[in-house]
């Protein structure tokens, strides 16, 4: 029975600065993606060569050592994969499955995980939100379907009741992390207690990466005094509209971020923008491409409401509601507001900000630049309407099959060139899908046109220290360095560097493995 779980913390009362470890920690449970099967290790989550366990021939491991650390909490599994094979037992019914059975050896009241000298968390202090799970449709058709499956895999093993089960799956599903790869991509899933008490903020001052299963948490900026309750990492992807990052934590994790970045009124005039028809000029110009569109919901605070709404219609007039009210956003101590009911979601997203009506044919009038004054005629606007149209159909159909159509990519970065801003979600997100597409062919000159255009995204949508633009900065360089742009290349990896010595470590196999390599393989043919 664990007592304790070796974790680092970092002390409080002390002064943190951009980079130092605040928090690494042993998952309580966690598991694999079935995706990852036969790739990966099903206990050190390394890829390398695997050999499936001789009983279930399921679960693989990367030697004896991993098998014989792994055989406490796989034994009691073992037997049922083989005994439901050649059915898959879906990821979030095993990792359940796994948290079940901690549970019935008593690490729900004994496994402590500490985050301070005298403080520390246990699974029972994890939030189930039984109340909001019980109003949400989607999860309860996703638990009812998990029973089914776990009475199937465990009919020889007695469950808890549905009651204190909904309040497993509840802890589950809030507070568990995706575990990323070296290349951020996702390839399991893990409960951390302790890290589990952080807040998220879309605008964080502090960054999760994982090395195999441990998770670490470093800090982005400096602090003169450390306080838990000021630690904010990001759950959710950053290079998205205010409104989506919103409605995604909403439906998630039932409240409705309201932090400085998504009521930052600079950036929305640029996520949906389209772009100057005078070359020359890189100011954002609004035009309305659909019918209710919404760029964010903002709550209890209506000059913000306002401010919105000025810069949706094309006016300049939100400078003075910013002086009438000095300047300040705020919603009281926190930066969210908590949701309560997960059925309200649609009726919170109502309430939100930007919901214009593009059947009325006076919304588009008169839209012009606001900084060099060039009017936006009407079969521009009509060309940028259905730029967008077809760019977010282009993101979806991508979304739902996992797959970067390279050929489509680029006729859509074709049609949004002059028409949608450079730093249009929309125009953001395509160029990653481009990227990434010719990286995965090996189209290096091709890769490196689109990287030199995401660079600027990705700073807009993510900040200047996050991994994603980090790992942007070494891929580049990488292809540079190949391409014998030595320079070039140099210069890339030393800002993959700056980026990737504070949100990873200097002992972090991405950096230490990766990146130092390659710089030095750099200022080597450089000097």
């Amino acid at each position: 029975m664990i007592e304790q779980t070796i974790n680092t913390f970092k002390n409080t009362d002390s002064s943190v600065k951009a980079g130092d470890l605040i928090l690494s920690e042993e998952p309580f449970a966690y598991t694999l993606s079935s995706t990852e099967n036969g790739n990966r290790c099903d206990y050190c989550l390394q890829k390398c060569k695997v050999r499936k366990c001789s009983g279930c021939q399921f679960v693989h491991y990367c030697g004896k050592s991993c098998q014989r650390a792994a055989w406490d909490d796989h034994k009691w599994e073992c037997a049922n994969i083989k005994k439901v094979a050649p059915k898959v037992i879906p990821d979030a019914a095993r990792l359940l499955v796994k948290i079940i059975n901690r549970l019935k050896y008593g690490d729900g009241t004994s496994y402590k995980v500490f985050y301070t000298r005298t403080s520390f968390r246990m699974w029972k202090d994890l939030m189930s939100h039984y109340s909001d799970l019980k109003k949400d449709k989607k999860r309860m058709e996703h638990f009812t379907s998990l029973c089914g499956v776990l009475y199937d895999f465990l009919n020889d093993i007695s469950l808890p009741n549905t009651v204190d089960l909904m309040g497993l799956y509840g802890r589950m599903v809030i507070n568990s992390f995706t575990i990323l790869d070296n290349d951020l991509n996702s390839i399991g899933s893990g409960v951390y207690i302790a890290a589990s008490i952080i807040d998220h903020s879309c605008n964080p001052n502090a960054v999760a990466t994982f090395d195999g299963r441990k998770i670490i948490v470093r800090a982005l900026v400096d602090m003169p005094k450390f306080d838990w309750k000021k630690i904010r990492i990001s759950y959710i992807e950053l290079m998205k509209t205010p409104f989506d990052r919103q409605k995604e934590l909403l439906q998630s994790y039932y409240f409705v971020c309201q932090c400085e970045k998504c009521l930052n009124i600079e950036q929305l005039k640029y996520v949906h923008a389209a772009k100057c028809l005078k070359q020359e000029c890189d100011n954002p110009v609004n035009v309305h491409w659909q019918k209710n569109c919404r760029l964010v919901i903002v709550e209890k605070c209506e000059r913000i409401r306002r401010i919105h709404e000025s810069i949706l219609n094309g006016e300049n007039n939100y400078d003075e509601e910013l002086e009438d009210g000095n300047g300040d956003i705020q919603n009281g101590d926190d930066n969210t507001i908590e949701n309560g009911v997960a059925s309200d979601i649609a009726n919170r997203v109502d309430e939100s900000v930007g919901e214009i009506n593009c059947d009325d044919k006076n919304v588009n009038k008169n839209v012009v630049c606001s900084k060099c004054g060039t009017k936006y005629p009407d079969e521009s606007i009509e060309v940028f309407k259905e730029v967008m149209s077809c760019s977010e159909t282009i993101l979806l159909d991508m979304k739902n099959t996992s797959v970067a159509y390279m050929e489509v990519c680029k006729c859509c970065i074709q049609k949004q060139k002059g028409v949608l801003h450079p730093l249009n979600v929309f125009y953001a997100q395509i160029l990653e899908q481009c990227f990434d597409a010719f990286v995965n062919v090996q189209l290096w000159q091709k890769a490196c046109v689109y990287a030199e255009a995401l660079l600027p995204c990705f700073r807009f949508y993510y900040g200047p220290l996050h991994p994603l633009l980090g790992l942007l900065h070494l891929k580049y360089g990488k292809i540079l360095l190949y391409k014998m742009d030595l320079k070039s290349a140099l210069q890339q990896l030393k800002s993959a560097e700056k980026i990737l010595k504070i949100t990873h470590g200097d002992t972090h196999p991405l950096y230490k493995e990766q990146l130092l390599p390659l710089l030095h393989q750099a200022f080597i043919e450089t000097s």
